[in-house]
């Protein structure tokens, strides 16, 4: 296919999703147990809740498929086991201010060093580039920026409550509108299986990012192609 426009997930996809995330979820758990004034629950076990096992993040778990609202529910849920009474509402709150306080916490690494060049190449071939990630945008900003790619980005949709997350294609049917590119000659990419959903409902064709063999099994059934690297897009959007 001739691709004309290419959506980028963040998390995963554009920067190393462990690196980033296990370090500032880690200070976030503890800035928030430190609120609610419950620093005996085991941030362990709130940390496998969301689906991270020694330090390793399931690509099905809610940390790195979910939202923020998702997160805060899992929260809310082991603290009123241990006797907290705020609502699930203000525990949501009081995750994502712990989030944003910590988000320096992580290291914001590419998923491939040669990220900025394939980003820019394609670009250089007149295509417009987006991305839509379920992270807010502050954070989002903040990441990109480390990378040095924010310009590259024709559109960033983030969960900040003015469009449905994925795998709602709202967000793909409004960046083809602002590009003018008809959704034939648009492409996903990304390394969940919420990415894979996104693609489908927005009628898109979908690549899969897995850094490794249980990723690559998880996506291999459902998406277009799927890439080890970020470097091979360029030659899967030739073959495809």
């Amino acid at each position: 296919m001739k691709a004309e426009a290419i959506i980028f997930d963040k998390d995963g996809t554009l920067i190393d999703f462990d690196a980033f995330w296990v370090s500032v979820s880690v200070k976030a758990i503890e800035d928030v147990l430190h609120q609610t004034g419950l620093q005996e629950v085991p941030v362990t076990a709130i940390l496998e809740a969301f689906g991270v096992h020694d330090g390793v993040t399931d690509i099905n778990g809610v940390l790195c498929k979910g939202t923020y609202e998702e997160m805060g529910h899992i929260v809310h849920g082991i603290l009123a086991a241990h006797g907290c009474t705020l609502t699930r509402d203000e525990v949501v709150k009081i995750v994502l201010d712990a989030y944003n306080r910590n988000a320096d916490a992580g290291d914001v690494k590419p998923t491939c060093p040669e990220l900025a060049e394939v980003l820019t190449g394609l670009k250089a071939r007149g295509i417009k580039l987006a991305v839509v990630t379920t992270d807010n945008m502050a954070i989002t900003r903040k990441c990109l920026d480390k990378l040095g790619i924010t310009h590259l980005f024709e559109h960033i949709y983030t969960d900040d409550g003015d469009a449905p997350t994925k795998p709602d294609p709202a967000c793909a049917y409004d960046f083809c509108r602002r590009v003018g590119v008809e959704k034939e000659r648009v492409v996903m990419v990304g390394d969940t299986m919420t990415d894979m959903r996104f693609a489908k409902n927005a009628g898109i064709f979908s690549v899969g990012l897995a850094r490794n063999e249980q990723n690559h099994a998880v996506l291999a059934p459902v998406a277009g192609a799927v890439i080890s690297a970020m470097t091979q897009l360029t030659a899967v959007l030739e073959q495809s």
